[in-house]
């Protein structure tokens, strides 16, 4: 079975996750830990997590994929910056334990493009250093980016710099659909799609890859903008998302939407039906799409 889910919202107590995700019918899903637009540094009540672990015992998904914090900048230039950064990782990676969560999804960070040969040895530092302290629980994934503003990371070939430095396996690797084509990586074509996985096996091999984030692109192929969109509604296009559901490279691997989501998670729904429909090895037409939007939400 395709393991698939969607970010989850943490409100209300971080134990509601499970039920949130098993309400969208997730086989997989993602979460914050704490607030992602704050500076977090405390573990979770523990009767919270014991909480958290009851319900996904209960639950039956696996795995369960953490984001850490959108402030930190484990590549930034101000010192105050990065050590503050680090001790934020630090605490991700201590209520990642706390909660039994399998993978911790991080950016690399950015920096200005002359500090950027000095960017990845602050980066490569600060991740070595929760390996000796942590080792590989969670195991540490870096994002692809899309390469908007200063952010590192856009290249695969960058990312094999940053690895190259780094303990053999010490983190995994994460793919998001729209960073990738943001990026440059024509993952709406057919010989794009190829070429993009012949290169990422060529510098990896196929173990690193361990999450893939499906996002549809609101902007096309080259724009560097970060902005995601509901499935097979941008220029990703719909059948980049069948080619990769129906990868069986890719078949075992948590599969987590980051589409916009409304209050009422109808959004949430409706590209999670689409997914599995394309997982089921049926098509979806643009004429679907549309019916699909502007009807009760079911294919």
């Amino acid at each position: 079975m395709l393991r698939v889910g969607v970010q989850v919202s943490i409100a209300g107590g971080i134990h509601k996750a499970v039920d949130r995700a098993l309400d969208l019918g997730c086989t997989t899903f993602q979460l914050f830990t704490a607030s992602s637009r704050q500076w977090v540094f405390h573990t979770v009540p523990e009767e919270d997590a014991e909480l958290f672990r009851q319900a996904r015992a209960r639950s039956g998904i696996s795995p369960v994929v953490a984001h850490a914090g959108y402030l930190l900048n484990l590549a930034s230039p101000d010192e105050t910056i990065w050590e503050r950064s680090l001790r934020a990782l630090d605490a991700e990676v201590r209520r990642c334990q706390q909660l039994g969560i399998e993978f911790l999804v991080l950016h690399p960070g950015s920096c200005p493009p002359q500090e950027r040969v000095a960017g990845i040895a602050r980066l490569v530092s600060a991740l070595s250093r929760v390996y000796v302290d942590h080792g590989r629980s969670p195991l540490l994934c870096l994002e692809l980016t899309a390469g908007q503003g200063n952010a590192l990371g856009s290249s695969l070939q960058e990312l094999e710099e940053i690895l190259c430095c780094l303990p053999a396996n010490s983190v995994g690797l994460c793919v998001d659909t729209c960073h990738a084509l943001a990026a440059g990586y024509r993952l709406d074509l057919p010989e794009g799609y190829e070429s993009f996985w012949e290169e990422f096996q060529r510098r990896f091999g196929w173990e690193l890859l361990q999450v893939l984030h499906l996002n549809d692109s609101r902007y096309p192929a080259g724009s560097r903008r970060d902005r995601h969109m509901h499935i097979g509604l941008g220029h990703c296009g719909i059948e980049c998302f069948r080619r990769i559901v129906q990868d069986p490279r890719l078949a075992e691997l948590p599969m987590i939407l980051e589409t916009p989501a409304g209050h009422d998670r109808r959004e949430d729904r409706i590209n999670l039906a689409v997914i599995q429909k394309l997982a089921q090895g049926h098509s979806v037409a643009e004429h679907e799409l549309d019916r699909l939007w502007r009807g009760d939400g079911t294919l």
